[in-house]
Protein backbone atom coordinates (compact mmCIF):
# COMPACT_ATOMS: atom_id res chain seq x y z
CA UNK A 1 0.00 0.00 0.00
CA UNK A 2 1.18 3.61 -1.02
CA UNK A 3 0.42 5.16 2.82
CA UNK A 4 0.71 9.05 2.73
CA UNK A 5 1.94 10.49 5.58
CA UNK A 6 2.78 13.92 7.02
CA UNK A 7 4.72 15.20 10.12
CA UNK A 8 3.17 16.75 12.88
CA UNK A 9 5.65 18.71 14.77
CA UNK A 10 5.77 17.34 18.64
CA UNK A 11 4.74 13.53 17.53
CA UNK A 12 7.60 10.94 16.99
CA UNK A 13 5.65 9.35 14.69
CA UNK A 14 4.48 10.12 10.94
CA UNK A 15 0.50 10.88 10.78
CA UNK A 16 -0.86 8.25 8.16
CA UNK A 17 -3.29 9.95 5.63
CA UNK A 18 -6.21 7.18 7.29
CA UNK A 19 -7.06 7.19 10.35
CA UNK A 20 -8.89 4.39 12.31
CA UNK A 21 -11.57 6.09 14.26
CA UNK A 22 -12.83 4.35 17.58
CA UNK A 23 -16.40 5.64 17.76
CA UNK A 24 -17.77 2.16 17.32
CA UNK A 25 -15.17 0.49 19.57
CA UNK A 26 -17.29 1.73 22.81
CA UNK A 27 -20.41 -1.23 21.20
CA UNK A 28 -23.12 2.26 21.72
CA UNK A 29 -25.19 3.50 18.97
CA UNK A 30 -23.62 1.06 16.16
CA UNK A 31 -26.19 -1.60 16.77
CA UNK A 32 -23.79 -4.94 17.07
CA UNK A 33 -20.20 -4.84 17.30
CA UNK A 34 -17.93 -7.78 18.53
CA UNK A 35 -14.72 -6.62 20.47
CA UNK A 36 -12.66 -9.78 19.42
CA UNK A 37 -13.31 -8.52 15.74
CA UNK A 38 -12.94 -4.61 16.32
CA UNK A 39 -9.20 -5.82 17.88
CA UNK A 40 -8.48 -7.90 15.03
CA UNK A 41 -9.10 -4.88 12.94
CA UNK A 42 -7.43 -2.64 14.87
CA UNK A 43 -4.25 -5.25 14.62
CA UNK A 44 -4.96 -5.64 10.69
CA UNK A 45 -5.06 -1.67 10.66
CA UNK A 46 -1.78 -1.47 12.14
CA UNK A 47 -0.04 -4.00 9.77
CA UNK A 48 -1.07 -2.36 6.83
CA UNK A 49 0.72 1.25 7.47
CA UNK A 50 -1.99 3.25 9.49
CA UNK A 51 -0.27 5.02 12.66
CA UNK A 52 -3.53 7.20 13.54
CA UNK A 53 -6.04 5.99 15.73
CA UNK A 54 -8.86 7.98 17.21
CA UNK A 55 -11.23 7.73 20.22
CA UNK A 56 -13.04 9.38 22.58
CA UNK A 57 -14.18 9.30 26.39
CA UNK A 58 -17.86 9.55 25.27
CA UNK A 59 -17.98 6.00 22.62
CA UNK A 60 -19.10 4.44 24.72
CA UNK A 61 -18.92 5.95 27.99
CA UNK A 62 -15.05 4.69 28.26
CA UNK A 63 -15.40 1.67 26.40
CA UNK A 64 -13.92 2.54 23.33
CA UNK A 65 -11.00 4.17 25.02
CA UNK A 66 -10.46 0.57 27.20
CA UNK A 67 -10.55 -1.19 24.08
CA UNK A 68 -7.80 0.41 22.15
CA UNK A 69 -5.33 0.76 25.01
CA UNK A 70 -6.19 -3.15 25.21
CA UNK A 71 -5.31 -3.45 21.42
CA UNK A 72 -2.46 -1.92 21.50
CA UNK A 73 -0.37 -2.94 23.89
CA UNK A 74 3.67 -3.51 23.10
CA UNK A 75 3.19 -1.17 19.71
CA UNK A 76 2.08 1.92 21.89
CA UNK A 77 4.73 3.76 20.81
CA UNK A 78 4.29 2.61 17.00
CA UNK A 79 1.43 5.01 17.09
CA UNK A 80 -0.65 7.86 17.13
CA UNK A 81 -3.90 7.95 19.56
CA UNK A 82 -5.62 11.14 18.99
CA UNK A 83 -8.56 11.55 21.97
CA UNK A 84 -11.05 14.11 23.23
CA UNK A 85 -12.29 16.09 26.23
CA UNK A 86 -15.38 18.51 27.07
CA UNK A 87 -17.81 16.20 26.45
CA UNK A 88 -19.60 14.29 29.58
CA UNK A 89 -22.56 12.45 30.05
CA UNK A 90 -24.70 11.54 33.16
CA UNK A 91 -26.04 7.74 33.84
CA UNK A 92 -29.32 8.04 33.76
CA UNK A 93 -32.32 6.80 31.43
CA UNK A 94 -31.89 9.28 28.70
CA UNK A 95 -28.16 9.92 28.45
CA UNK A 96 -27.61 12.98 29.34
CA UNK A 97 -24.36 14.62 28.34
CA UNK A 98 -23.05 17.95 28.02
CA UNK A 99 -20.25 20.41 27.23
CA UNK A 100 -17.42 20.93 30.02
CA UNK A 101 -13.93 22.42 28.98
CA UNK A 102 -13.47 23.91 32.06
CA UNK A 103 -10.16 23.98 33.42
CA UNK A 104 -11.50 21.24 36.24
CA UNK A 105 -12.54 19.13 34.13
CA UNK A 106 -9.67 18.83 31.70
CA UNK A 107 -7.60 18.11 34.37
CA UNK A 108 -9.94 15.47 35.87
CA UNK A 109 -11.07 13.78 32.35
CA UNK A 110 -7.04 13.83 31.17
CA UNK A 111 -6.00 10.96 33.74
CA UNK A 112 -8.84 8.98 33.09
CA UNK A 113 -8.53 8.50 29.57
CA UNK A 114 -4.69 7.87 30.29
CA UNK A 115 -5.48 5.05 32.37
CA UNK A 116 -8.02 3.24 30.33
CA UNK A 117 -5.77 3.92 27.51
CA UNK A 118 -2.92 2.41 29.00
CA UNK A 119 -0.50 4.89 28.02
CA UNK A 120 1.29 7.73 30.32
CA UNK A 121 1.11 10.69 27.21
CA UNK A 122 -1.97 11.24 24.86
CA UNK A 123 -0.72 12.52 21.19
CA UNK A 124 -3.13 14.80 19.97
CA UNK A 125 -5.76 15.95 22.42
CA UNK A 126 -9.19 17.12 21.05
CA UNK A 127 -11.19 19.52 22.67
CA UNK A 128 -14.25 17.44 21.34
CA UNK A 129 -17.64 20.43 21.49
CA UNK A 130 -17.28 24.02 21.74
CA UNK A 131 -18.29 24.95 25.53
CA UNK A 132 -20.22 28.10 25.50
CA UNK A 133 -20.07 28.13 29.71
CA UNK A 134 -15.87 28.23 29.30
CA UNK A 135 -14.19 30.76 28.00
CA UNK A 136 -11.95 29.73 25.34
CA UNK A 137 -8.76 31.09 27.47
CA UNK A 138 -9.45 29.04 30.05
CA UNK A 139 -9.92 25.87 28.11
CA UNK A 140 -6.95 27.11 26.00
CA UNK A 141 -4.20 27.45 29.25
CA UNK A 142 -5.77 24.50 30.46
CA UNK A 143 -4.70 22.22 27.50
CA UNK A 144 -0.93 24.11 27.06
CA UNK A 145 -0.77 23.28 31.18
CA UNK A 146 -0.78 19.67 30.34
CA UNK A 147 1.56 19.74 26.74
CA UNK A 148 3.88 21.49 29.16
CA UNK A 149 3.29 18.62 31.71
CA UNK A 150 3.55 15.84 29.30
CA UNK A 151 0.67 14.77 29.55
CA UNK A 152 -0.45 15.63 25.65
CA UNK A 153 1.81 16.15 22.77
CA UNK A 154 -0.68 18.39 20.63
CA UNK A 155 -3.56 20.12 20.98
CA UNK A 156 -6.76 20.37 18.67
CA UNK A 157 -10.39 20.83 18.56
CA UNK A 158 -13.23 19.11 16.91
CA UNK A 159 -17.05 20.46 15.59
CA UNK A 160 -15.42 24.07 16.31
CA UNK A 161 -17.05 26.72 13.67
CA UNK A 162 -15.19 28.84 11.84
CA UNK A 163 -15.52 32.09 13.69
CA UNK A 164 -14.85 30.53 17.23
CA UNK A 165 -11.85 28.65 15.51
CA UNK A 166 -10.24 31.79 14.50
CA UNK A 167 -10.72 32.77 18.40
CA UNK A 168 -9.02 29.94 19.75
CA UNK A 169 -5.91 30.65 17.44
CA UNK A 170 -5.47 33.92 18.85
CA UNK A 171 -4.45 31.68 22.41
CA UNK A 172 -2.14 30.07 20.68
CA UNK A 173 -0.80 27.41 18.10
CA UNK A 174 -3.63 24.76 17.44
CA UNK A 175 -2.31 21.60 15.55
CA UNK A 176 -5.40 19.63 14.65
CA UNK A 177 -8.89 20.16 13.31
CA UNK A 178 -11.30 17.21 13.31
CA UNK A 179 -14.62 18.17 11.21
CA UNK A 180 -17.24 16.47 9.14
CA UNK A 181 -16.21 16.00 5.54
CA UNK A 182 -17.46 13.55 2.66
CA UNK A 183 -18.97 13.97 -0.39
CA UNK A 184 -22.32 14.56 1.72
CA UNK A 185 -21.55 16.79 3.74
CA UNK A 186 -19.23 19.48 2.55
CA UNK A 187 -19.67 23.02 4.07
CA UNK A 188 -16.22 23.25 5.35
CA UNK A 189 -14.84 23.69 1.38
CA UNK A 190 -15.24 27.11 1.16
CA UNK A 191 -13.62 28.72 4.45
CA UNK A 192 -13.08 26.55 7.14
CA UNK A 193 -10.33 24.31 5.28
CA UNK A 194 -8.94 27.09 2.91
CA UNK A 195 -8.23 28.69 6.57
CA UNK A 196 -6.82 25.75 8.13
CA UNK A 197 -4.44 25.46 4.99
CA UNK A 198 -3.33 29.33 5.71
CA UNK A 199 -2.54 28.24 9.21
CA UNK A 200 -0.66 25.33 8.68
CA UNK A 201 -3.68 23.51 11.17
CA UNK A 202 -4.03 19.89 10.14
CA UNK A 203 -7.44 18.61 8.96
CA UNK A 204 -8.92 15.43 10.16
CA UNK A 205 -11.91 14.28 8.32
CA UNK A 206 -13.98 12.48 10.00
CA UNK A 207 -17.37 10.40 8.71
CA UNK A 208 -15.78 10.82 5.41
CA UNK A 209 -18.35 7.48 4.51
CA UNK A 210 -21.19 9.63 5.82
CA UNK A 211 -21.91 6.94 9.19
CA UNK A 212 -21.76 3.98 6.44
CA UNK A 213 -24.29 5.61 3.69
CA UNK A 214 -21.52 6.18 1.07
CA UNK A 215 -20.41 2.73 1.32
CA UNK A 216 -23.33 1.31 -0.63
CA UNK A 217 -25.10 -0.82 1.27
CA UNK A 218 -28.25 0.93 2.01
CA UNK A 219 -31.47 2.01 -0.03
CA UNK A 220 -34.44 4.00 0.94
CA UNK A 221 -35.83 0.67 2.16
CA UNK A 222 -32.96 0.95 4.94
CA UNK A 223 -33.71 0.10 8.55
CA UNK A 224 -31.82 0.13 11.85
CA UNK A 225 -31.96 -0.81 15.44
CA UNK A 226 -33.10 1.07 17.68
CA UNK A 227 -29.80 0.93 19.54
CA UNK A 228 -28.17 2.21 16.03
CA UNK A 229 -27.78 6.14 16.48
CA UNK A 230 -28.78 6.12 12.41
CA UNK A 231 -32.13 5.37 13.82
CA UNK A 232 -32.81 8.79 15.34
CA UNK A 233 -31.90 10.98 12.74
CA UNK A 234 -29.86 13.08 14.21
CA UNK A 235 -27.47 13.33 11.47
CA UNK A 236 -30.13 13.92 8.66
CA UNK A 237 -28.36 11.29 6.39
CA UNK A 238 -31.17 8.99 6.66
CA UNK A 239 -34.18 10.78 6.75
CA UNK A 240 -36.79 12.17 4.29
CA UNK A 241 -35.85 14.44 1.56
CA UNK A 242 -32.05 14.42 1.91
CA UNK A 243 -31.63 10.66 2.21
CA UNK A 244 -33.12 10.29 -1.61
CA UNK A 245 -31.25 13.09 -2.41
CA UNK A 246 -27.74 11.30 -0.77
CA UNK A 247 -28.88 8.14 -2.71
CA UNK A 248 -28.42 9.86 -6.09
CA UNK A 249 -25.27 10.55 -4.57
CA UNK A 250 -24.02 7.22 -3.75
CA UNK A 251 -24.83 6.28 -7.69
CA UNK A 252 -22.68 8.44 -8.94
CA UNK A 253 -20.12 7.09 -6.55
CA UNK A 254 -21.46 2.97 -7.87
CA UNK A 255 -20.58 4.03 -11.70
CA UNK A 256 -16.82 5.04 -10.84
CA UNK A 257 -16.35 1.85 -8.32
CA UNK A 258 -17.94 -0.45 -10.92
CA UNK A 259 -15.79 1.29 -13.94
CA UNK A 260 -12.80 0.98 -11.70
CA UNK A 261 -13.21 -2.35 -10.20
CA UNK A 262 -13.44 -0.94 -6.81
CA UNK A 263 -16.02 -0.17 -4.16
CA UNK A 264 -18.43 2.46 -3.12
CA UNK A 265 -16.56 3.03 0.44
CA UNK A 266 -13.37 2.99 -1.41
CA UNK A 267 -14.02 5.88 -3.93
CA UNK A 268 -15.93 7.79 -1.12
CA UNK A 269 -12.61 7.87 0.83
CA UNK A 270 -10.66 8.31 -2.11
CA UNK A 271 -12.47 11.29 -2.79
CA UNK A 272 -11.27 12.60 0.74
CA UNK A 273 -7.89 12.22 0.48
CA UNK A 274 -8.05 13.93 -3.05
CA UNK A 275 -8.67 17.21 -1.31
CA UNK A 276 -5.22 18.70 -0.78
CA UNK A 277 -6.69 20.50 2.31
CA UNK A 278 -7.00 17.23 3.97
CA UNK A 279 -4.25 15.32 6.20
CA UNK A 280 -6.27 12.38 7.18
CA UNK A 281 -9.34 10.97 6.80
CA UNK A 282 -11.05 8.80 9.68
CA UNK A 283 -12.95 5.72 8.52
CA UNK A 284 -14.53 3.55 11.22
CA UNK A 285 -14.93 -0.30 11.13
CA UNK A 286 -16.32 -3.32 13.00
CA UNK A 287 -14.04 -5.95 11.08
CA UNK A 288 -11.35 -6.98 9.51
CA UNK A 289 -13.18 -7.28 5.95
CA UNK A 290 -14.35 -3.44 6.53
CA UNK A 291 -10.41 -2.43 7.49
CA UNK A 292 -8.84 -3.76 4.51
CA UNK A 293 -11.22 -2.41 1.86
CA UNK A 294 -11.29 0.91 3.35
CA UNK A 295 -6.99 0.50 2.92
CA UNK A 296 -7.37 0.22 -0.48
CA UNK A 297 -8.56 4.21 -0.37
CA UNK A 298 -4.85 5.16 -0.10
CA UNK A 299 -3.45 3.09 -3.06
CA UNK A 300 -5.52 4.87 -6.10
CA UNK A 301 -6.13 8.00 -7.76
CA UNK A 302 -8.98 9.76 -9.38
CA UNK A 303 -9.04 11.31 -12.44
CA UNK A 304 -9.70 14.94 -13.02
CA UNK A 305 -12.85 13.75 -14.80
CA UNK A 306 -14.10 10.98 -12.01
CA UNK A 307 -13.30 14.20 -9.63
CA UNK A 308 -16.01 16.64 -11.62
CA UNK A 309 -18.30 13.83 -12.39
CA UNK A 310 -18.50 12.84 -8.41
CA UNK A 311 -17.89 16.51 -6.92
CA UNK A 312 -21.02 18.06 -9.34
CA UNK A 313 -24.05 19.27 -7.16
Amino acid sequence: MRMRYSRLTGLDVDLSCLGFGGWQLGGYGWGKVSEKETIKAIHRAIDTGISLFDTAPIYGLGRSEEILGKSLGAVRKNVIIATKVGLVWKKNKTFERYPDSSPTNIEREVDKSLRRLRTDYIDLYHIHWPDPNTPIEDTWLAMEKLRQSGKIRCIGCCNFPLGLLKELLQCGEIDTVQIPYSLIDRKVEKDLLPFCKENRIAVLAYSPLARGLLTGKYDRNAKFERDDHRSRGTDGYFQGKAFLENLEIVERIRSIAERLNKTPAQIALRWVLENPYVTSALFGAKSVAQTVENIVASDFTLSNEDMEFLSKR
